[in-house]
């Protein structure tokens, strides 16, 4: 029993961590200070701590009060003490937030293809300095490696996170996110220079390279050593090599949100949710996140041996019980919503972490919640006996269905056009689809009206130069910074009553996808039951669907895959097409057709890639156990955005479903 956190089965093997988090940078200029990894720290250690670390193998390195800084000695001196440490069978778990840069390799140095050093910046990081070729105090992915290196050489697995990124292009004018920071520096900033480096002794070498930190050569031992075990690495970055990634306050919309990495948060966020996750479920689970927040310009990195290991080697992790105190008639519990436990979330109360259902002390709903924490005020004829020490368990979560949505006016709306708009959007509100009216800055869906159409934004996206409310000097530099962006939108009627329903439908279906989007990372991985093989033909060559992510597909390209029940119940196999356009298909089964599959019966399941929609789509898999009639998902088929046709339903996947879901894109 570990207090404050979830029990897990007792392991004879060691879990440290440690937490890197800069925020603040003495060196560089204001606008590159950071807010959030201070709060990412926090938000891990708390889930480290729910799944069995103890808190004094949790080293923290931060820029807060209190704590050690992140300098380059400190952080260097920590993985030092781990790597002398380590024992076979132990875990470690490194976690990187701040700013990252690229700078040149050395001209001998032939590891690194594109001839770029990436490199991760402590707080005590400075500018370029030529005589040592490096930027002052910068840690370089070598050094990191050397010593992740030598913690598998002792037998240990490490999972490396790093929420930073290296380079990439700064999405520009995205009016309802304003909070949102960039975790990388341009070279520029730091005088780094584009030339190679003249030969410079190097002071480690590792195998652990590739692409940026996180890019592994999978080696074994050297020919001249005997056989010995070596540890696993797997490796998670919040960025592709080209990409940037931001920090925004999370989670969008409460009233006490704070700065977190993106990455970090929904990271934490999928884990809280999901104790029992291999770590290919997780990347799963952490793209689809990504796919139903406002913030789709930048594609996470996962890397590993073996993805299908169970995430902190936790083969069988117990039900989740999370330690309370309960004092002057509050009931105070250290988990929060990261885990479920948000505002109006049920929990059942215990006085052991090992407590039956015939022995619980009664259910609570809760009345607060932040990410890490929440509590409530119980009766006190309820709650008269309890002892100070309890311990709950997760009853029926709250899960959140609203899709903010925000009036984004343009340049060519009169203030007539803006006020009916507004008051649309307040009757919607009130019809129960699921769309809550809130500020810029909170929204998840912009809609606008220009060019007799209405529009539908993305918060990370922009309307037009000429349709944006700028100075003219101000909108030659929108021309210039702006990137390309694909829009969604639907024809004006004349009508003022059609006008509602069409802006009503078009919502509604949003909203729709949202929900089943949203609730993907609330069921369990269909690999539970089932065992799914998919496959991509291009220009007739096979491969397999990528663990990292999202494939360009083009028309002709084929999608190929197979379904076998391992289970040994009889399970209900749907299939869904989400396009990019916010439709839904039923692929499989069609109407009337039988959908069930027995143990041991496996489904074939070819299909064309069309141009008919292009962008952002997905494919989700869903299995139900077999009991009586026939069920399937078809009540969630409705027609892309830009089809006036009404749509056939309006809910989600049942909590009983198992859901795998496949990301690509599509391209003419």
């Amino acid at each position: 029993m570990l207090a404050g956190g979830m029990l897990v089965s007792p392991v004879q093997a060691a879990r440290h961590a440690l937490l890197v988090g800069v925020a603040d940078y003495p060196n560089l200029p204001a606008s590159l200070q950071l807010d959030g990894p201070a709060h990412d720290a926090e938000i891990v250690q708390a889930m480290l701590r729910q799944r069995g670390f103890k808190q004094d193998n949790i080293e923290q390195l931060i820029t807060a009060e209190g704590k050690t800084l992140p300098t380059r000695a400190n952080i260097l001196a920590a993985l030092e003490r781990l790597s002398a440490s380590a024992s076979e069978d132990d875990f470690y778990y490194l976690h990187f937030a701040g700013h990252g840069s690229r700078q040149p390799a050395k001209a001998t140095d032939n590891t690194e293809p594109d001839g770029l050093d990436e490199i991760f910046l402590p707080t005590d990081a400075a500018e370029w300095d030529s005589y040592i070729g490096s930027v002052k105090n910068a840690i370089l992915d070598d050094e990191i490696a050397h010593y992740v290196d030598r913690i598998r050489d002792r037998g240990a697995d490490v999972w490396l996170v790093f929420d930073s990124c290296h380079s990439g292009t700064m999405t520009r004018g995205a009016t309802a996110m304003p909070e949102v920071k960039y975790r990388r520096v341009d070279s520029a900033v730091l005088g780094i220079p584009d030339a190679p480096l003249i030969h410079r002794p190097s002071p480690m070498v590792s195998e652990t390279r590739a692409r940026g930190f996180l890019g592994e050569v999978f080696s074994g031992t050297p020919e001249d050593e005997p056989p010995r075990k070596r540890g696993e690495l797997i490796a998670f970055s919040a960025a592709q090599s080209a990409e940037t990634t931001p920090e925004m306050k999370l989670p969008r919309g409460a009233p006490d949100r704070r700065f977190h990495g993106l990455f970090t948060y929904t990271l934490m966020e999928v884990l809280g949710a999901n104790p029992q996750l291999s770590y290919q479920q997780l990347a799963q689970q952490v793209l689809s996140r990504y796919q139903s927040l406002p913030w789709q310009a930048t594609q996470p990195l996962f890397s590993a041996s073996d993805m299908s290991r169970p995430v902190f080697n936790d083969d069988a992790p117990a039900e989740p019980s999370y330690f309370a105190t309960f004092k002057n008639g509050k009931l105070d519990i250290q988990a929060g919503s990261l885990s479920l436990l948000g505002t109006g979330a049920t929990v059942t109360i215990y006085d052991s972490p090992v407590g039956k259902a015939k022995n619980a002390l009664g259910t609570v709903r809760l009345d607060g919640a932040t990410p890490v924490r929440s509590w409530a005020m119980p009766e006190e004829e309820q709650s008269k006996d309890w002892p100070a020490t309890l311990y709950v368990r997760l009853e029926k979560p709250v899960l959140t269905t609203e899709v903010n949505v925000a009036l984004l006016p343009s340049a060519s709306m009169s203030n007539k056009d803006e006020k009916r708009l507004q008051k649309a959007l307040a009757e919607i509100e009130k019809s129960g689809i699921g769309i809550k009216v809130s500020a810029l800055d909170a929204a998840d869906i912009l809609v606008s009206e220009f060019d007799e159409q209405l529009w539908f934004l993305q918060a990370d996206q922009s309307l037009p130069c000429e349709e944006q409310q700028l100075a003219e000097a101000a909108r030659k530099v929108c021309a210039e910074t702006r990137l390309p962006q694909r829009l969604l939108n639907l024809a004006l009627p004349d009508s003022k009553d059609r006008q509602l329903a069409v802006l009503q439908g078009g919502l509604s279906k949003i909203a729709n996808v949202t929900r089943l989007m949203s609730s993907v990372q609330h069921l369990p991985g269909a690999q539970q039951q089932l065992k799914v093989s998919f496959r991509i033909e291009h220009d007739g060559e096979q491969s397999e669907f990528p663990v990292n992510g999202q494939p360009v597909l083009t028309e002709g390209d084929r999608i190929l895959f197979s379904v076998t029940n391992e289970g040994r119940q009889p399970q209900d196999v749907s299939i869904l097409f989400v396009d990019s356009q916010y439709g839904i298909t039923q692929l499989y089964p069609d109407s009337g057709q039988p959908n069930r599959l027995a143990s041991g019966e496996s489904l074939n399941f070819e299909w064309d890639v069309n141009v008919e929609t292009v962008g952002m789509e997905h494919l989700l898999v869903s299995s139900q156990p077999g009991n009586g009639v026939n069920s399937n998902l078809g009540y969630l088929q409705q027609a892309p955005l830009n089809v006036t046709t009404r749509g056939l339903g309006s809910s989600k996947p049942p909590q009983s479903s198992g859901l795998n879901l496949f990301t690509w894109q599509v391209s003419h």
